[in-house]
């Protein structure tokens, strides 16, 4: 999957208010780096198997799987994350800030649950899929709070 990386070192601009989460500006460079990943994200090639349970995976499709989260998947969020955690600490909304980076070091967890030996490889991309699923709710909220909340679009 192509990755479009973009490094934001600071982020400076004007005062945040209690609307503004973590502030206009952060906000905006941040935007900007989720929409990235969004953009890869649609260009990743098609899911190699249409028929792929990830809460009752057959393990015969384990390695075409694997390929394709690697190739596709990994570099887009392994950027994504990265560029977000590339950002200084925003004005205000810190603590949505870092909730808001959590769900994106979950498809770390995914990323690992796919590529490695067959034997424990179920229960890890079963509990990966669990924790995304799980995190989808919580992340959408918490962007919307912290005033990116097109980042949760980048994690759907």
């Amino acid at each position: 999957m192509p990755a479009t990386v973009v490094l934001l070192a600071g982020c400076g601009g004007d005062s945040p208010s209690e609307a503004d989460g973590v502030g206009t500006e952060f906000a905006r460079q941040a935007v900007e780096v989720c929409l990235a990943a969004l953009a890869d994200k649609q260009g990743w090639e098609p899911f190699p198997v249409a028929d792929f349970n990830p809460t009752d995976p057959d393990p015969s499709q384990f390695a075409e799987v694997s390929g394709w989260l690697a190739a596709e998947v990994a570099p887009t969020f392994e950027a994504w994350l990265a560029d977000l955690e590339a950002f200084s600490t925003p004005l205000s909304g810190q603590e949505a800030w870092d909730i808001v980076l959590a769900p994106s070091g979950t498809c770390r967890v995914q990323r690992s649950s796919s590529s490695g030996r067959e034997r424990g490889r179920h229960g890890r991309l079963c509990a990966a899929t669990r924790d995304l699923n799980a995190t989808q709710d919580e992340s959408v909220a918490t962007t919307e709070a912290a005033g990116v909340a097109e980042c949760a679009e980048a994690h759907v």
